[in-house]
């Protein structure tokens, strides 16, 4: 039976949906990465079937993002991804969660991505690494630390993951007398 919404109602579901507007765009803030939580290992494919690990990145600073073609957060983020990724000491790589290599090659084939695609196949990675929300990107520093986390999609004109990265950038590089 169709009935009609009152207006009480109504008024109640908005502000129901406007909460959660506002809660989606507070979770998408720059968080310190908790040492209480370790940093899990970063072994992944590269869209070749590759091994890739994030050992290999040692001495830059890296944005790690955790994408799927079927996020539309995802998709929308990805101009500011393509800036970070040319810029001087920072690699950015995308860890795509659980698609067919055909999904990844055809997203990429229409969004020309400029940094790399890596594989999470069995979405581990992505367990591990997020608090299972998608996008999430973490900052890791040029000693292969992870320091920082954004939670859902980097705002076009965001200024604190970018001063985020400025920040690793200047500190000193003690890659050499890491293990």
């Amino acid at each position: 039976m169709h009935t009609r919404m009152s207006t009480r109602t109504a008024a109640l579901l908005a502000s129901v949906l406007l909460s959660a507007g506002t809660a989606a765009a507070k979770d998408a803030t720059l968080r310190p990465w908790t040492a209480r939580r370790p940093m899990p290992a970063l072994q992944v494919t590269t869209v070749d079937g590759q091994p890739w690990d994030l050992a290999a990145l040692r001495g830059k600073v890296v944005v790690v993002n955790f994408w799927a073609s079927w996020c539309g957060p995802c998709v929308d983020e990805l101009p500011v991804l393509g800036a970070l990724a040319g810029r001087d000491g920072v690699a950015v790589v995308g860890v795509n969660y659980k698609e067919a290599l055909d999904t990844i090659e055809r997203f990429t084939q229409a969004h020309p991505l400029g940094y790399p695609v890596l594989r999470d196949r069995t979405g581990d990675a992505f367990k591990r690494w997020t608090p299972g929300v998608m996008p999430t990107t973490v900052l890791v520093d040029r000693a292969g630390r992870a320091r920082w986390r954004t939670v859902g999609e980097i705002p076009p004109g965001d200024t604190k993951l970018r001063a985020a990265i400025d920040a690793l950038l200047a500190e000193p590089n003690r890659t050499h007398n890491q293990k």
